[in-house]
């Protein structure tokens, strides 16, 4: 019984000796190779956590934008101008011969048509000096014919013969230059047209040249307006206007003419348009306010305020591609309404930064937020 306790009494001691050297050799041997596991396990879980962090740092320094996808739109672009309606043609009257007025056909304000007589001058004096000339020919025929017959009989020279032809020739030249006087002494209109003023009376004397007054044609009336040189391209020949006149009336008309060079002061380009005027109710010379509906083009609408401008100074907008990216594209502004512009220029679907552009350049990669999306 005592042996047994005894037994017992030394067997702690020994359990602690050898659970203590069971660790000391477990240190040694194992327990290096789990703290290098683990070391391995620390140093690829921070590996990890510092490639998030990575990325989450660069992702938090993306600027931010919002964007709306904008697709191209037909528009319907206009213009308005003033104006004044002038005539189509105007020349003025000029007596054709020297005289006293005989006769006026027509009164100020009148229409005259094409190749009618406006006024006669009195042609006695003309007249008798054609009758005096007409005798001189015939004179001179005579000389001619005279001297012919002396130089067949050796009785007169060639240089007599060419003299007499000479003075023959410039009698009929005489004639003909009185009959020109004669055909002028009727003044006839040179076109259909009002007789806008008439500054001479039936019994006046007048000259060769003198001004007799003035000859408008009203129909058509023509309408002169200058466009500026951003819109030139749309207009062509051809192209309709729609025109509100001064007196309250509205007509249709007709671009006729556009100007191929730009004015140097205002760099804007002249064009015309005429009007129909059939029964000449239509004066000219009053305002007319002229409408022109351009032909329809793709564009883009959007707040003017979004507009930037480029690197050269050209009006621009920034746009991002399929990978976020800022792009800076220069358009044309076609038309300004009050709450936003057309431009042209751009493709058919843009997305277009609409917050935060002004933060952005050219080749940011951003965090877009799409509005319309």
């Amino acid at each position: 019984m005592e042996s047994l306790m005894d037994l017992k009494s030394k067997a702690g001691p020994i359990t602690a000796v050898t659970v203590l050297g069971a660790a000391v050799i477990w240190m040694a041997v194992g327990g290096n190779g789990i703290t290098h596991a683990q070391a391995q396990n620390t140093n690829a879980s921070v590996s990890s956590e510092n490639l998030e962090q990575s990325t989450s740092i660069e992702n938090i320094l993306k600027k931010k934008v919002q964007a709306q996808v904008i697709s191209a739109q037909l528009m319907q672009d206009g213009i308005t101008l003033s104006g004044t309606t002038q005539p189509s043609k105007e020349i003025q009257l000029t007596s054709g011969a020297s005289g006293k007025i005989q006769k006026i056909l027509f009164d100020k304000g009148d229409f005259i048509k094409k190749g009618k007589a406006i006024l006669t001058v009195d042609t006695r004096a003309l007249k008798a000096d054609i009758a005096n000339v007409k005798a001189l020919i015939a004179q001179r025929q005579l000389e001619l014919d005279g001297a012919v017959k002396l130089k067949q009989q050796k009785y007169s020279s060639a240089v007599n013969v060419a003299t007499a032809k000479a003075d023959l020739a410039s009698a009929k030249a005489t004639l003909r230059s009185l009959e020109i006087d004669l055909e002028n002494t009727v003044l006839v209109a040179p076109f259909s047209g009002v007789l806008n003023t008439l500054d001479v009376e039936t019994g006046q004397l007048v000259q060769n040249n003198a001004p007799i007054g003035d000859l408008v044609s009203v129909n058509p009336l023509t309408i002169e307006i200058n466009v500026p040189q951003k819109k030139i391209k749309q207009i062509k020949q051809g192209l309709k206007a729609d025109i509100a006149l001064s007196t309250g009336d509205t007509v249709a008309g007709t671009v006729t003419y556009v100007s191929s060079v730009a004015d140097s002061e205002t760099r804007s380009i002249a064009i015309e348009i005429k009007v129909p005027n059939q029964n000449n109710e239509i004066p000219a010379g009053i305002t007319a306010h002229v409408d022109l509906a351009l032909p329809q083009i793709m564009a883009h609408a959007f707040s003017a305020a979004l507009l930037t401008l480029d690197d050269n100074g050209k009006t621009a907008v920034k746009t991002l591609s399929i990978d976020n990216e800022v792009i800076i594209s220069p358009v044309d502004v076609l038309k300004s309404d009050r709450d936003q512009v057309w431009v042209s220029g751009l493709p058919q679907n843009i997305n277009l930064i609409t917050v935060g552009q002004g933060f952005t350049k050219a080749g940011d990669i951003v965090d877009a937020y799409y509005k319309n999306q």
